[in-house]
């Protein structure tokens, strides 16, 4: 069955216009006749049918005219014609192509010798190449292990280092924790030196109030024990002179013993007030040296914190 809406009688139709035209019905021609429709197969089929016919019908000479004759006759030469020179070029462009296809094959040969040497030359260097490859290859390989080390490595180091810096972090609460508590120490230190120094200064002014009460007191002493010592120079010289008058009056003892007696109550009487005021003298001795020990002291005090 025909394709693209042709059939038998349009190429019929199509290759007797060719034929009144004077050209070949060759199919191209019958195709563009039927403007560029129908394949090529069906339109040389039914060619071939058309053929087929007009050759039955020609081999009854009776049936034809002698106008059809004749232009069988010419169109038979001019295909003859067409088909000389069609074999005639056909036959040119053959050897023509043979020729080509000949210095083609030859320089061919050539490049492939070329290329043959090429191909060797390409294999050494495919060899050294090869070579080179499987040196890269390796030392890719010992690359890899040495960047999984590194890895390894550095992954070791970064936990390495996260561990230090917990450390440091804690280190430095550690220092912040200290530096507070020095801090606050500092301060308890400084309140309590102050409280301290506020304590000595009160020491020492009570110390100097004692030290002014006692240096009166000596000074009061001090007059007392003068007072005693002149007493006790006067008693003395009383006692010396009760003697004189007591050796006096024992050169007079044998004269009268009435003067006697009465000068030994009077020295009696002088010996117990020179005794009284003898232990008096030595009470406030004695009171005075405890003043001017606790003089010294409190003194010793004094430079103590004076020091301090």
């Amino acid at each position: 069955m025909a394709r693209g809406g042709i059939n038998k009688a349009l190429v019929t139709r199509a290759h007797q216009a060719v034929l009144a035209r004077g050209e070949n019905p060759s199919i191209d021609a019958i195709r563009i006749e039927l403007g560029n429709t129908g394949s090529k197969s069906t339109i040389h089929r039914y060619l071939k049918e058309l053929e087929e016919e007009a050759s039955t019908r020609l081999d009854d000479e009776a049936l034809l005219s002698q106008p059809i004759k004749d232009l069988i006759a010419r169109l038979a030469s001019r295909l003859q014609e067409e088909a000389h020179g069609i074999v005639e070029e056909s036959k040119s462009r053959y050897e023509h192509q043979i020729k080509e296809l000949s210095d083609r094959c030859t320089a061919l040969t050539q490049e492939a010798g070329q290329l043959g040497d090429q191909q060797k030359v390409l294999e050494s260097r495919l060899d050294e190449t090869s070579a080179q490859l499987a040196a890269k290859s390796a030392a890719c390989d010992a690359l890899d292990k040495q960047l999984n080390e590194a890895g390894q490595r550095e992954a070791s180091t970064t936990a390495l280092l996260k561990e230090k810096q917990a450390h440091i972090e804690s280190l430095e609460e550690k220092h912040r924790h200290s530096r507070e508590a020095l801090e606050h120490y500092r301060e308890s230190v400084k309140e309590q030196r102050d409280q301290d120094q506020r304590r000595h200064e009160q020491q020492i002014q009570q110390l100097q109030a004692e030290i002014r009460t006692l240096n009166q007191t000596i000074s009061v002493k001090q007059g007392d024990l003068t007072q005693l010592n002149k007493d006790n120079a006067r008693l003395v010289s009383e006692l010396g002179a009760a003697r004189k008058a007591t050796q006096d009056l024992e050169s007079k003892l044998n004269r009268t013993d009435a003067k006697l007696e009465d000068a030994n109550k009077q020295l009696q009487t002088q010996t117990t007030d020179l005794q009284q005021y003898a232990d008096s003298a030595q009470r406030q001795a004695s009171q005075i040296d405890e003043l001017t020990q606790r003089l010294e002291s409190a003194q010793s005090k004094v430079q103590d914190f004076t020091v301090s």
